[in-house]
């Protein structure tokens, strides 16, 4: 069964040695802190648990798309069983007089455009990495698997520490968050023969 928002809480605070009553943190403060530590650690690689797949219909004549409203990367499109081929704006701007099936696409502020401008409907199967769902009510739980939730308080820990400058808890809680970096990413790895894992080019440990 997966960790409930309450649940959380009360990790957090027992972690960082604070009453369950601490005026500083009441429930509405620790789930804004749990929701910027989810998205903070959804946004260090595309996780397996946060790839999901939606259809884009395009409309004939019409070049972009909005995704899905959770969207936060796109790891493929496909149409027909092919990939599409990702452009840069500036080498797809040749094709924009063109009209046929989709051949390509290209992101621009946070809009999909084909390339060539669809003539029609076409199914594009879009693959992309999510962002965590905001946890709102008191038995809701995260998407990040449960085996990784230690790492969530920790992260969360290091918002708490810094907001009562405690330099202690904040070094305790950045270490423990380092190693469980390090343990998600290697668990990621040793799976990657049956899953594809996209990092990104810009995500260290």
């Amino acid at each position: 069964m997966s960790t409930q928002l309450t649940a959380i809480h009360t990790e957090i605070l027992e972690t960082a040695g604070l009453a369950s009553d601490d005026a500083r943190f009441p429930s509405a403060t620790l789930t804004r802190i749990v929701n910027r530590a989810l998205r903070s650690l959804s946004a260090e690689h595309d996780w397996p648990w946060l790839q999901a797949t939606e259809t884009i219909n395009t409309v004939a004549d019409t070049q972009s798309y909005s995704p899905a409203a959770l969207w936060q990367k796109t790891l493929r499109l496909t149409y027909d069983n092919r990939d599409l081929v990702q452009f840069q704006a500036s080498d797809a701007a040749q094709y924009n007089n063109d009209t046929g099936e989709p051949q390509g696409f290209y992101i621009e502020s946070d809009l999909i455009y084909f390339v060539p401008v669809p003539d029609g409907v076409y199914a594009v199967t879009h693959s992309y990495s999510a962002m965590e769902t905001a946890l709102s009510g008191d038995t809701d739980t995260p998407a990040l698997p449960d085996r990784y939730i230690d790492w969530l308080v920790f992260k969360a820990c290091i918002i708490v520490a810094a907001r009562i400058r405690d330099g202690e808890l904040y070094g305790m809680a950045e270490r423990e968050v380092k190693a469980w970096a390090k343990r998600a990413a290697d668990e990621q790895r040793r799976s990657s023969r049956t899953q594809m894992i996209q990092a990104r080019n810009d995500w260290t440990i």
